[in-house]
């Protein structure tokens, strides 16, 4: 979906250059004067369907911006960092996430922790990728190895750091009976 958006921006300025040229056709024989002495239009049918076509294009690209909807964000802005889960309107205090270079560490409520390999990635990953884990790195996807042969990916949604705030997406896999899809974190105070 993301190379659709980047198709899209590279057809802008071929639809612009078009749309100049129906518009340079079109005011050459747009004005004429009635009988009468009144001013009237006569539309081009160039320039009709160039306008058309234009709308069409602008209306596909915000559906494109509001599909897609992710941010890119750095390895480098997670490292360091502790994040709440937010269920229903409230963090539970005693379990949380903390990142490091290489790894996303989970700490349980009972005291246990249970560390995961992860990395950001520009595009959605058919596989988990090791060589890829502790690599500074940007990426709009998150992917997270849960066992030797599991692994889930996330579209990064919204990141903030200085409001506290990160919403994920999970990508892969989808339709997980009884897992959430999206989730929320609020940055832990230091």
């Amino acid at each position: 979906m993301k190379s659709f958006r980047g198709f899209i921006v590279l057809l802008l300025p071929f639809f612009c250059s078009i749309m100049a040229h129906a518009q340079k056709e079109y005011n050459g024989v747009m004005t004429r004067t009635s009988p009468h002495g009144t001013l009237f239009f006569q539309h081009n049918k160039y320039s009709v369907q160039m306008k058309k076509i234009l709308l069409t294009f602008y209306v596909i690209m915000a559906c494109a911006n509001i599909a897609l909807g992710q941010v890119t964000i750095s390895t480098s802005d997670l490292i360091g960092t502790k994040w709440q889960l937010l269920e229903d309107y409230e963090c539970h205090s005693s379990e949380y996430y903390e990142f490091t270079r290489d790894a996303l560490i989970w700490h349980c409520s009972d005291g246990d922790t249970i560390s995961y390999p992860y990395y950001l990635t520009n595009t959605k990953p058919a596989s988990f990728v090791m060589k890829k884990v502790g690599v500074i790195a940007k990426g709009a996807y998150f992917a997270k190895q849960i066992d030797n042969y599991i692994y889930n990916c996330y579209a990064i949604i919204r990141f903030d750091k200085d409001a506290g705030k990160m919403v994920h997406r999970r990508v892969y896999p989808t339709n997980v009976i009884g897992l959430t899809d999206t989730f929320t974190y609020i940055l832990m105070k230091k």
